[in-house]
């Protein structure tokens, strides 16, 4: 496509005579011949229509109106007049044109009408070959930048120079041809065309595509490049959070060798995303790269920067989620759940700002000493995020703070020792044996049945689900697991045990 200045300044059109003053930022991308008004309906868009000498010997004031009416919904760029003088055109026809961008012009009647379409689609056709010339530039410059290190404002001023078009890093904004930079479906940067008018239409799309994929990929590779020594310290903590004790025992010595301050004072933060339409693999890379940006929005946020040895922030996985260890050389005090919180809230008011469309939720645990109290915190960042349950109705607040649950401490203290883990896993072995997820709707059923005070209207009203449904379920419930739900020690036990699971 050409640009529409370009077109009434090429050779064949300069007789061409511009009554609607200042020219519209319009792109030509076809020509139409018009001898018979019933074909003005057909005009494609972005078309230069000509009205033939024969078609406008027979027109009055008004039928330009109506005419040029008609062609500019249909979105032609440009009506030409062909044979006719400029100053027998209404000032209606003009103020319609203007107010629909559509130029408006006359060439004379001598102009012979196969040049005149000729010219046109020269132009037409020499903008589709030039935009194609330069997207090909632009695609071999940026394809061998690959290797380089280049940050995306470089991708785009290389790109720029390459096409011969503007290219910016930052989002577009309205009117403005653009592209997101994402790694996993997370946007990490936008590449912009301003200016997308003429050729620059399909070559700005194309353009800013090429751009963004390259900075896409040039991003992870740095990543990887700089987060080597950080992810064996990484897997290590991980290993350490999920690992069974006598394990632990043995990944200690290895946690100290690489420098992590494992006996010194720790706060996990537990995050929880909703990632459910995504398959297991998409979790995987949505989780590593989500801890990325988590681990660059918390180091933004000035808590921890500067401290010397295994001190500051640390990056975790677990099942693919990422979660954030805090780490000081010595008590911090009162104070430091307060940086904590601040820290965790630059860290959601990013992802909030790169991932609207998903919830993102906080558990933060308390702070303790070693690696015993390493896992004690992470045990109550999970218990934190558990108080946020659909089946009650309640949405809390997408940071919870394990200190200020109050009572629900106690659920998470009494499933530290080994005698309730033990009975917990005991007494929900014959659901556990159904499947995972079976088992997680089973024993979710069971602790809204038993949080509802055995109500089965009220926990299908919790659930969504029929009361038949509910009954049919609890029914089975009570065959596979051998209990009296009517005998209150035994109902006691199910509900802190259902309470309990999720923490396994």
């Amino acid at each position: 496509m050409a640009k529409l200045s370009e077109l009434l300044s090429s050779p064949g059109l300069e007789t061409a005579n511009v009554v609607t003053g200042s020219l519209p930022a319009r792109e030509v991308s076809d020509v139409a011949m018009v001898d018979d008004p019933a074909r003005l309906h057909k005009v494609p868009e972005g078309a230069v229509v000509i009205l033939t000498p024969s078609l406008l010997a027979q027109a009055q004031a008004y039928h330009l109106d109506i005419w040029g009416r008609t062609v500019a919904e249909r979105g032609a760029a440009l009506l030409l007049l062909h044979g006719y003088h400029p100053e027998k055109v209404p000032r209606s026809a003009t103020r319609l044109a203007s107010r629909s961008e559509m130029a408006l012009a006359c060439v004379p009647a001598e102009t012979d009408a196969a040049r005149l379409v000729r010219a046109i689609g020269r132009v037409i056709d020499a903008g589709s070959e030039d935009a194609l010339a330069r997207a090909t530039a632009a695609a071999r410059a940026l394809a061998e930048a690959v290797e380089d290190d280049l940050t995306t404002a470089e991708l785009c001023a290389l790109a720029a120079q390459a096409a011969g078009c503007p290219v910016q890093a930052r989002r577009p904004q309205d009117g403005e041809v653009g592209a997101p930079v994402l790694i996993d479906g997370v946007e990490v940067d936008h590449v912009a065309v301003p200016d997308a008018a003429g050729p620059g239409g399909d070559l700005a799309r194309i353009v800013a595509r090429l751009t963004a994929e390259t900075a896409a990929r040039v991003t992870i590779a740095r990543r990887r490049a700089e987060e080597l020594p950080i992810r064996s310290r990484s897997q290590l903590l991980s290993e350490l959070l999920t690992a069974g004790p006598q394990h632990v025992i043995e990944l200690v010595p290895r946690a100290r060798s690489l420098g992590l301050g494992i006996d010194d004072w720790h706060a996990v933060v537990q995050l929880d995303v909703d990632t459910e339409e995504l398959s297991e693999a998409q979790r995987f890379g949505f989780g590593e790269t989500l801890g990325t940006v988590v681990m660059q929005a918390v180091g933004r946020s000035g808590a921890g920067h500067g401290e010397g040895g295994g001190a500051g922030w640390h990056l975790a996985y677990a099942d693919g989620t990422p979660l954030l260890v805090r780490t000081w050389g010595r008590n911090p005090g009162e104070g430091a759940m307060r940086k904590v919180r601040a820290a965790v809230e630059t860290v959601h008011a990013e992802l909030a700002r790169r991932m609207p469309e998903r919830r993102v939720r906080f558990g933060i645990g308390s702070v303790h000493e070693t690696v015993e109290g390493l896992r004690a915190s992470w045990a109550e960042a999970r218990a934190a995020l558990l108080s946020d349950d659909p089946a009650h109705g309640a949405r809390t607040p997408e940071i919870v703070v394990f200190d200020d649950l109050g009572l629900h401490r106690m659920l998470v203290e009494w499933y530290t020792t080994h005698t309730a883990r033990t009975a917990v896993r005991d007494l929900l072995a014959p659901l556990e044996r159904l499947g995972p997820d079976k088992c997680a709707m089973m024993v979710r059923t069971l602790r809204v049945y038993l949080d509802q005070q055995g109500s089965l209207s009220g926990t299908a009203t919790a659930l969504n689900l029929h009361r038949n449904a509910v009954s049919y379920r609890l029914k089975r419930i009570v065959s596979l697991l051998d209990v009296d739900l009517d005998d209150p020690d035994q109902r006691l036990a199910l509900h802190l045990a259902c309470r309990a699971w999720k923490l396994s």
